[in-house]
């Protein structure tokens, strides 16, 4: 496995326990820069943990989504890992 999957597989997981699990994430999109985030209604999100992982570089609420501003670098990986593991939860 290399450095970045590493890294990348780090990330996503972090991401993941800052929202509470797979479970409580509802939709994700990306753009260039952010991965965007709907999250159940009741679920508990722990935005300021999220800068805690070196790619991640800020977390904005805007309407029902959070916003992950991260490196652009490693994003393309992330979304990819996260989409793979909310398949992966529903079958």
């Amino acid at each position: 496995m290399t450095n970045m999957n590493k890294e990348t597989i780090k990330t996503s997981e972090h991401i993941l326990e800052c929202f509470g699990g797979i479970a409580n994430i509802k939709q994700v999109d990306k753009d260039l820069t952010r991965i965007k985030i709907l999250v159940d209604s009741n679920s508990l999100v722990k935005r300021e943990n999220l800068t805690e992982d070196h790619n991640i570089i800020g977390a904005i609420k805007s309407n029902e989504f959070t916003e992950i501003v991260m490196n652009f670098e490693i994003i393309d990986d992330v979304y990819s890992n996260i989409v793979y593991m909310m398949n992966k939860k529903i079958q």
